[in-house]
């Protein structure tokens, strides 16, 4: 549990930061979440030495894959809160569907990765690290929001 508590403190204030550039922002987001995210997965799905051998690479692969899906939505909440106020319609409804976009990717995402996963857990460990998965985005979620609301 402490370890979920790290996680989630680490995530929100990967929320709230102001990077130079996308770069930067993806590579703060590859150093220092995705080691506490690792970490974190590894602890819950109590995986064998052999498991974390096959399924390490895949997961390398998919945190790349997904912390860019990540960092385009972060910017896109990012966006809306400093220009809640000046923004028209068009814009707005312009905003919404990129938002829709970048979940149709992350769904995308985790189906590429789906039957990997599987291959190199298990289905019950692929099955229980996407429901941990899901979790941390909902806390990520919830704090983007949290965010917009202080704006």
């Amino acid at each position: 549990m402490k370890k979920l508590v790290l996680v989630t403190a680490l995530l929100l204030s990967v929320v709230t930061l102001q990077a130079q550039d996308k770069e930067d922002y993806l590579n703060l987001i590859k150093s220092n979440l995705n080691l506490e995210v690792k970490s974190f997965i590894y602890e819950e799905l109590q995986l064998t030495s052999a498991e974390r051998e096959a399924f390490s690479p895949v997961f390398n692969k998919y945190l790349d894959e997904s912390g860019e899906v990540s960092v385009k939505k972060t910017e896109l909440f990012e966006n809306y809160a400093t220009n809640i106020a000046s923004y028209t319609p068009d814009q707005i409804n312009d905003l919404n569907k990129e938002l829709i976009k970048t979940d149709l990717q992350k769904v995308k995402t985790d189906k590429k990765y789906y039957n990997k996963f599987v291959k190199a857990i298990g289905v019950k460990k692929a099955t229980n690290f996407f429901f941990l998965k899901k979790y941390l985005d909902n806390v990520v979620e919830g704090a983007k929001l949290d965010f917009l609301a202080n704006e």
